[in-house]
């Protein structure tokens, strides 16, 4: 009977060190599972916040930093080709403008985007481009109308218009009071010598009211490589 009871307290004993175990595991399971949530909400929130989004147009550039790094995804392949260290506001009445992350690269799209790029390039399946971050803020009470890049022209001599943007981000339009908006326009180069480019100028806009009447006189703004 001894023997008995000696084994019955033994496997009691046994099946809850198991059991302390199996929560110990469930816990760091928990808290491990707890963390990565964390970390994914976190990046969630620092992108948002950013305000950009991935273009289906194009790679994501931003671990492009320095000149000749090329990064691939299922858009194709972009190598870096030059960059600006262009950051600035402008003021066009109650319309603020920031320019930044100016790049221009090479790219390879992928086979399924080639017949996007025939009615922007000489050649869809290889070309260079020009890539400009902006943030557009109306500090007004009144909606107006505003197009960030109207032309644009490299020091080589080839001008772009505003419906040349193949990003397609929505950044030309009205603006509410007090709305902002972040995202990036990109333009094909077809005919400029990347070696002899050495500046963009970026010709705003006129911003108008909304009887499209002008309220402030477009900007020229001159970004250098």
């Amino acid at each position: 009977m001894k023997q008995v009871l000696i084994t019955l307290c033994t496997a009691s004993l046994f099946l809850g060190g198991c059991a302390t175990n199996a929560n110990q595991q469930a816990s760091s399971q928990t808290e491990n599972t707890t963390t990565v949530t964390k970390a994914e909400e976190t990046n969630t929130d620092q992108k948002e916040h950013k305000g950009l989004i991935d273009s289906p147009q194009a790679p994501d550039d931003s671990s492009l930093t320095e000149v000749g790094q090329t990064y691939q995804d299922a858009d194709g392949s972009i190598t870096l080709k030059a960059s600006s260290g262009f950051n600035e506001k402008t003021m066009l009445g109650d319309v603020e403008l920031t320019v930044s992350d100016v790049k221009v690269m090479a790219y390879a799209p992928s086979p399924d985007l080639i017949d996007f790029f025939h009615g922007y390039s000489n050649d869809e399946t290889k070309f260079n481009y020009v890539k400009i971050r902006v943030h557009v803020k109306n500090t007004s009470d009144q909606t107006v109308n505003f197009a960030p890049i109207s032309t644009l022209e490299t020091s080589d001599g080839e001008k772009k218009g505003f419906d040349d943007d193949f990003y397609l981000e929505n950044l030309y339009g009205d603006y509410a009071p007090g709305e902002e908006k972040t995202g990036q326009l990109g333009f094909v180069l077809n005919t400029t010598d990347l070696e002899k480019l050495d500046a963009l100028t970026i010709q705003t806009s006129d911003v108008f009211d909304k009887n499209e009447e002008t309220l402030t006189k477009g900007q020229s703004i001159t970004v250098p490589f």
